[in-house]
C-alpha cells in the first residue's frame, strides 16, 4: 500500500534544527521568544501604501509612515486599550525613510521624493506635544537607509544614493545635542533596504539587498567606541525589505517574508523563533514591554493593514501537559469536558494507546486501549459516546474499514458496524447525531471523495454524495450544521487549499474560499460560529488561521508554540487544543498547545 505520509517527507526532512545559544544571559529570552505566539491586534484606521516604520516611545507604539499623497503620517498604538490614535502628519513628501528614538523624540531621517529625489532631511517629532520640527540635514541624500540610537548618537547608515548601483555604505552619526552631523566608518558592505539594531553599546547592520541585486543574510557590527566594523555571523534567511527589534539583549530579524529569527551577540549565533502568521516587507517592528509588533507592510498581493504581536499569555496560547506517549496520525475527540487522544503511530510502530486529557487540572489520564493497533483514523462523539472510524491496523498496511466506539462511563470499547469503505488519513465530523466519515486513501493508494454517514441509533451506514475534490490528510470541521473539509493532498500528490462545504440537509457540496496556504493534514475545530485551522505540512505548521462563513474569508488569527503536522485537535469550552503530530524533524512529539481566540 501506498501511504501518503510518504509524499509529505520532502517537507519534513528540509526543516532543520534550531541552532541553540549557550549565552546564560539571553538564553531565557531566546527560548522564550521560540515559543511565543503571534495574536491579531487592532488593524492601522489610516491605509500606509507607500511603507512605514515603527518605534515604541514610553510604552506606545508610532506607526510612522507614507500614505497617499505620501506625507509622513504618524499613528499611534495603545497596547492597554488595542485601539489607534491618528498624530500630527509633517507636510513632507517622502518614501523609503528610516526612524529612531531618542530621548522619547522620534526622528525621520532621508528617503525620496518625486520632486526632489533623493532627501538629506531630518525631521522630529515629539509625541508630548505632538508636533515636528526640521532639523540640520544629513551630508549626503539617501533613500532605503537603517537608523540605530547608540547613547543618545542616532546613526544613519547605508542606503541607496540615486543612479545606477549606488548603493552606500555610508556612516553618518547625529548628535541632537549639538543638532550636528559627524561622519564615521563606513559599513564594509554597501547595500539598501537593510535594518538595524543597538545592543549593549553596539550597532549592528543586518541583511538588506547589494548591488548584484540579491537579497543579503550580512551582519555586520559597529563599534562607536573605536569607530570600527567586525563582519558577524550571517542571519539564516536572505532577505530585504526586513526590520528589526530588540528585546532583553536580544536582535529580533523580521519580514522579507514570515520568518522570525533571533541573533545572541554573547555568542554569534542565530536562532529562528516563531514565525509571524502574516509574510509582510516593508513593514513596522517594534517592542513595547518585550512584546514584539508587526505592522502593515506588503505581503506580495499588496499593502496590508494588519497587526500582529507576540503573546505569551496562558489564556491565548499555551503548551500544556504532554501526552504520555508520543504520536501522530492520531485521531481526537472531546467527551463530557475531556480530550480523548486515540491511537497513532510513532518511528515505524502503530500504537493502541487511548489518553484522556482533563483541561481544568491539565493532566492526561490513560484509558482502555483500542481492541487493536490503530493509526491514521478518525474520531466523533454523539451523544457522549466517542466513535473511531477506519485507519491502518498493523504492520502490514492493511487499510481498515473498522468502527468502534467508546463509552467514558464504562471505559470499555464496543465494535459497530463497519464502514462500507476502508480508509486511511479520512476526516470524521458530526452533525445533527450522524457520524460523517469523508475523503481518505485506499489500499491501493489513491484518494476518495467518498462520503458515508453513520446513524448510531440504528448502527448503520448510508453512501451521501462525494466531495468535488478526492483527497486524504484533510482537516474536517462543522460550523452551524454545516460540513467543512479542508486541505489535504490530491492523487497526485499536490498539497491543496481547497474548501468545500457539505450540507447534510441538501446532501450536497459547495466550493468555498481556499485556505491562505496549502495544507496537509492540519486539524480544525470549530468555536464561537467560526473553524480554526492549525499546523499541517506546507510549511505553515503554526499558524491559526480563522474561517468565516458568513463572510467566505480566511483571517490569520495567531501561532501555536510548537511546529507540526499529521496532529488532531479538539474543542474544549472555547479553547483549541492541538495534539501530538510530527514535529520539525519529522519526530512523532506529545505534546499539546491551546489556543484561546
Amino acid at each position: 500500500m501506498k501511504r501518503s505520509r510518504l509524499l509529505a517527507a520532502a517537507v519534513l526532512a528540509t526543516l532543520s534544527c534550531d541552532r541553540t545559544p549557550t549565552s546564560p544571559k539571553v538564553q531565557a529570552a531566546l527560548a522564550d521568544a521560540a515559543t511565543k505566539c503571534w495574536t491579531t491586534k487592532a488593524e492601522l484606521p489610516t491605509p500606509m501604501p507607500n511603507g512605514l516604520s515603527a518605534a515604541a516611545i514610553d510604552g506606545t507604539l508610532y506607526a510612522v509612515g507614507s500614505g497617499s499623497p505620501p506625507v509622513v503620517t504618524v499613528q499611534a498604538y495603545d497596547p492597554a486599550i488595542d485601539a489607534w490614535t491618528a498624530r500630527a502628519s509633517t507636510p513632507t513628501e517622502r518614501l523609503n525613510f528610516a526612524t529612531g528614538v531618542v530621548n522619547g523624540i522620534l526622528y525621520v531621517v532621508g528617503g525620496t521624493s518625486s520632486q526632489f529625489g533623493n532627501l538629506t532631511t531630518l525631521q522630529a517629532y515629539d509625541p508630548a506635544t505632538d508636533t515636528w520640527t526640521t532639523k540640520a540635514p544629513m551630508h549626503i541624500g539617501r533613500q532605503g537607509l537603517a537608523v540605530g540610537v547608540v547613547n543618545g548618537i542616532l546613526y544613519a547608515i547605508g542606503g541607496h544614493g540615486g543612479g545606477s548601483c549606488n548603493y552606500l555604505a555610508t556612516v553618518e552619526a547625529y548628535d541632537p545635542a549639538t543638532d550636528t552631523w559627524t561622519t564615521k566608518a563606513s559599513m564594509p558592505t554597501r547595500r539598501e533596504f537593510l535594518a538595524a539594531g543597538a545592543v549593549n553599546g553596539m550597532l549592528y547592520a543586518v541583511g538588506g539587498l547589494g548591488c548584484g541585486g540579491a537579497e543579503g543574510r550580512t551582519v555586520e557590527a559597529y563599534d562607536p567606541v573605536t569607530d570600527t566594523w567586525t563582519t558577524k555571523a550571517s542571519m539564516t534567511t536572505p532577505r530585504l525589505g526586513l526590520a528589526i527589534a530588540v528585546t532583553n539583549g536580544v536582535l529580533h530579524a523580521a519580514g522579507g517574508g514570515r520568518t522570525v529569527e533571533a541573533y545572541d551577540p554573547v555568542t554569534d549565533t542565530w536562532t529562528t523563533e516563531a514565525p509571524m502568521p502574516t509574510a509582510r516587507s516593508g513593514f513596522g517592528f517594534a517592542a513595547v514591554n518585550d512584546v514584539l509588533y508587526a505592522v502593515g507592510g506588503s505581503n506580495g498581493g499588496g499593502q496590508q493593514p494588519t497587526v500582529e504581536a507576540t503573546d505569551a499569555s496562558a489564556t491565548t496560547c499555551a503548551t500544556k501537559a504532554s501526552m504520555t506517549f508520543p504520536r501522530a496520525e492520531l485521531a481526537a475527540g472531546v467527551v463530557n469536558g475531556n480530550l480523548y487522544a486515540i491511537g497513532g503511530s510513532f518511528g515505524t510502530s502503530i500504537g493502541w494507546s487511548v489518553e484522556a486529557y482533563d483541561p481544568v487540572a491539565d493532566a492526561w489520564t490513560t484509558k482502555t486501549r483500542l481492541p487493536f493497533v490503530r493509526t491514521g483514523l478518525a474520531a466523533g462523539t454523539i451523544n457522549g459516546i466517542l466513535y473511531a472510524v477506519g485507519g491502518v491496523g498493523n504492520s502490514d498496511g492493511v487499510v481498515l474499514a473498522t468502527n468502534q466506539s467508546y463509552d467514558p462511563a464504562t471505559n470499555a470499547w464496543t465494535t459497530k458496524a463497519p464502514m462500507p469503505t476502508g480508509r486511511y488519513g479520512l476526516g470524521a465530523a458530526v452533525a445533527n447525531g450522524i457520524l460523517y466519515a469523508i475523503g481518505g486513501q485506499d489500499s491501493s493508494g489513491a484518494m476518495l471523495a467518498t462520503v458515508e454517514a453513520y446513524d448510531p441509533v440504528s448502527d448503520t451506514w448510508t453512501t451521501r454524495a462525494p466531495m468535488p475534490t478526492a483527497r486524504n490528510g484533510l482537516a474536517v470541521g462543522v460550523v452551524n450544521g454545516i460540513v467543512y473539509a479542508v486541505g489535504g493532498v490530491d492523487n497526485n500528490g499536490i498539497m491543496l487549499g481547497t474548501v468545500e462545504a457539505y450540507d447534510p440537509a441538501t446532501d450536497t457540496w459547495t466550493t468555498r474560499s481556499s485556505i491562505p496556504v496549502e495544507r496537509y493534514w492540519p486539524a480544525a475545530g470549530a468555536i464561537n460560529g467560526r473553524l480554526y485551522v492549525v499546523g499541517g505540512a506546507g510549511g505553515d505548521g503554526r499558524t491559526v488561521v480563522a474561517y468565516d462563513p458568513a463572510a467566505d474569508t480566511w483571517t490569520p488569527v495567531g501561532s501555536v508554540p510548537t511546529e507540526r503536522s499529521y496532529l488532531a485537535a479538539g474543542v474544549v469550552n472555547g479553547v483549541l487544543y492541538s495534539v501530538g503530530g510530527y514535529g520539525p524533524l519529522g519526530r512523532a512529539v506529545a505534546t499539546v498547545a491551546a489556543f484561546q481566540p
